[in-house]
């Protein structure tokens, strides 16, 4: 309760963003990202949304979700990029997740990602067996 109580800055959102919230009323930017805080919460996982970290070499990000595995009391990021049709998009998460790697963040170990396309989503399913893997 202590880890998920900590106050932090919130990112901002524009006028034109699309609005979408979880079932705790939290505001985030996608709909998979709904699915995964709304899993993350039947889960009982605590998480902060868009939390701020300084990646040397690059500066700060806002993470989608940091996560705590409770049981182990580790912390992971999990970075979702959903737009891997776009190749602007693709090239510069490429580079951030280089950013991760070189300041100790390796997927499996501290790092979890998911991708999905336009062609090619991320399911229910596979949340779940990501959260059982890393977060239980």
């Amino acid at each position: 309760e202590k880890w998920a109580s900590v106050e932090y800055p919130k990112q901002g959102f524009s006028s034109d963003d699309p609005e979408f919230f979880t079932d705790k009323m939290e505001r985030v930017r996608s709909k998979t990202e709904v699915i995964i805080a709304n899993t993350l919460r039947k889960y009982h996982i605590p998480y902060r949304y868009e939390y701020p970290l300084h990646l040397n070499g690059w500066g700060t990000v806002f993470p989608d979700f940091t996560v705590l595995n409770v049981r182990l009391r580790k912390e992971f990021i999990w970075e979702h990029y959903g737009k891997m049709d776009s190749s602007d998009y693709c090239r510069k998460n490429l580079n951030k997740l280089d950013a991760y790697v070189k300041n100790g963040y390796y997927q499996g170990e501290s790092l979890i990602l998911t991708m999905e396309s336009s062609l090619c989503s991320l399911s229910t399913k596979q949340i779940e067996l990501i959260i059982k893997k890393y977060l239980l």
